[in-house]
């Protein structure tokens, strides 16, 4: 939540553009790169100056697009290693991995300067499935619950355990996964109710 107010005060022609307008660019963008050949995968890399002046010109933290790209590297690599055992393995990982990371980080850069909301809009207009929509908007909710919530219980653990070693860490972390799944969920469901209470839909 701090990240969207931050993002709020930040003004600049990009943020002011149509949604529909930087989804449909950024989509054309990413299959523009999908659709080129194994061996030309690293013309891909020619569109990272663009993304990056189109950052700097938003006034987004490069940290911030770069956190994101890093979430996605795990994924990605595990693609591009299925690819390994296949004719011209290493090639086509290296494609995937390149196309992939090009892909991510545009995708990144419409997220930083475009809204949920704005995007669900453009995207129930275009006729994606309302359940579709909706999907993705309690994802979002629960998302900002969760990460919440996690940062409670940490804080709460850490005033219990001082001193404890790593691994003993890392257990309770395994066996707190459950625990804030549950009052993550119950949270968010009170939420909801309260919303409800007060005529939101």
């Amino acid at each position: 939540m701090r990240l969207q107010a931050a993002n709020a005060e930040r003004d600049s022609a990009l943020r002011r553009a149509r949604p529909g307008l930087k989804l449909g660019a950024c989509l054309s963008l990413v299959v523009l790169v999908a659709c080129l050949p194994t061996n030309r995968a690293p013309w891909a890399l020619l569109v990272l100056p663009l993304l990056f002046a189109l950052a700097r010109l938003a006034e987004v933290p490069i940290g911030s697009l770069a956190r994101r790209w890093l979430w996605a590297q795990p994924f990605l690599l595990g693609l591009a290693c299925l690819s390994y055992w296949r004719p011209h393995g290493l090639e086509l990982a290296g494609a995937i991995l390149v196309k992939s990371s090009v892909s991510v980080l545009s995708l990144s850069l419409l997220v930083e300067t475009t809204s949920l909301p704005a995007l669900l809009s453009v995207l129930r207009r275009i006729g994606l499935p309302a359940v579709f929509c909706d999907t993705l908007a309690l994802l979002d909710r629960y998302w900002l619950v969760l990460a919440e919530e996690s940062r409670r219980m940490q804080r709460a653990r850490s005033g219990r355990l001082l001193g404890q070693g790593r691994w003993s860490l890392w257990q309770l972390l395994a066996n707190s996964l459950g625990l804030l799944f549950v009052r993550s969920v119950a949270r968010a469901e009170r939420v909801q109710a309260a919303m409800r209470a007060r005529g939101a839909p």
